[in-house]
């Protein structure tokens, strides 16, 4: 049913493939991530870019389906850092039967070494509070970092961490929703 819900989302961002923005996925032995974003417009001021992501984890037993809405700028004075502030719905059911429902707002960044060939890092951080979570959920946590390396001009490999946690109506209960390693690539048309 998620990948459904995905792939009607995934074909509503595309209106022409060629507006097609980057492509990511991202894997390991137990789990990967399917995620698309497209460019909304583009100005003197930054960017607006909408995304999708499928995560699939057989090891929490989780399926989770996000879209998302970021505003992208750069600093006048650091040329190779890049930050954004965005707003994310989640939707997905992890063990146990628990599904969850979130909205989230939230930072990310991107930071290419000047002089180190391609080497870069990005971030990002996502909170759901307790107001915006819904079904199951008391609230949502969603924390990445990935080490990148732009080996051609519309390829980037990375290594990265995320971490995602589900705070449950249950009593106290706190629930791993993504904690893993992956390794990755991002395709840019």
């Amino acid at each position: 049913m998620f990948l459904r819900i995905f792939l009607l989302l995934l074909l509503s961002l595309t209106a022409t493939i060629a507006a097609a923005d980057s492509v990511d996925i991202g894997f390991n032995d137990e789990s990967f991530e399917f995620a698309y974003e497209h460019q909304l417009s583009r100005d003197t001021y930054g960017m607006a870019m909408v995304n999708g992501r499928f995560l699939y984890n057989d090891d929490e037993e989780t399926r989770l389906v996000s879209v998302g809405l970021d505003f992208i700028g750069q600093p006048s004075s650091i040329s190779s850092l890049n930050l954004g502030v965005g707003t994310r719905l989640y939707a997905g059911k992890s063990e146990d039967d628990t599904d969850f429902v979130n909205l989230s707002l939230g930072l990310s960044g991107s930071y290419l070494f000047p002089g180190l060939q391609g080497l870069g890092v990005d971030a990002h951080l996502n909170y759901a509070p307790q107001v915006f979570s819904f079904r199951d959920s008391k609230r949502l946590f969603d924390v990445g970092v990935r080490l990148t390396y732009t080996m051609l001009t519309n390829v980037k490999l990375y290594v990265g961490y995320q971490n995602i946690r589900l705070d449950v109506e249950r009593g106290d209960d706190e629930q791993t929703i993504d904690n893993s390693f992956r390794i990755g690539f991002v395709g840019y048309f």
